[in-house]
């Protein structure tokens, strides 16, 4: 069974032709946290299409674009509200945490020791933007502490929120912040 030369060629053109459907790279380096999002933005529309688990195996040489999927799956995804690069940006800075196992290399008690995420967190906390259980779970995460189970209701002594605030102004030092943090955990 022969095949019409042409046939085989036509055939040979679209193959080598034929770009593939997302043969697109973003023309920055996607080394912040605020480029990481910039990123996930870049690849949204590839992932409504083909779906996480094939956006994973297509980028796996875009470390932080396995990132992303999380992302897409946050509430704050979708969402309109201005403050919602900063939530973005925070989960970014927690999985960035996760995967270089920041936690477990440094302790709280450590100068430049309080991630970034968690920075941010607490600045939504004082701004009254989450609620303080989710502070707390924050505190928890960073401390490897349990506090949420000890307290009956949840809430942050009010001398906290303002050391908190005074620690994002610099007011206070970092020293003094988790000075703070290890006495309210005494507290609990």
């Amino acid at each position: 069974m022969k095949i019409p030369l042409f046939v085989m060629f036509t055939l040979l053109l679209s193959i080598v032709f034929t770009p593939m459907v997302f043969a697109h790279e973003p023309d920055f380096e996607g080394k912040t946290s605020e480029d990481i999002l910039k990123l996930c933005n870049f690849f949204n529309e590839e992932y409504l299409l083909i779906g996480s688990e094939k956006f994973k195996d297509h980028h796996k040489l875009f470390l932080n674009a396995k990132i992303c999927p999380i992302l897409y799956e946050n509430i704050a995804w979708d969402s309109k509200h201005p403050q919602k690069d900063l939530v973005l940006i925070s989960e970014i800075e927690k999985e960035l945490s996760k995967n270089a196992n920041y936690l477990k290399e440094k302790h709280v008690g450590e100068p430049s020791s309080i991630p970034k995420w968690f920075k941010n967190k607490a600045n939504l906390w004082i701004g009254w933007e989450i609620k303080d259980i989710e502070f707390l779970k924050a505190i928890e995460e960073v401390t490897n502490s349990n506090l949420i189970n000890k307290s009956e209701q949840n809430l942050i002594p009010e001398w906290f929120k303002q050391t908190t605030k005074w620690y994002i102004d610099e007011t206070i030092s970092e020293k003094e912040f988790l000075n703070s943090i290890t006495y309210l955990i005494k507290l609990y």
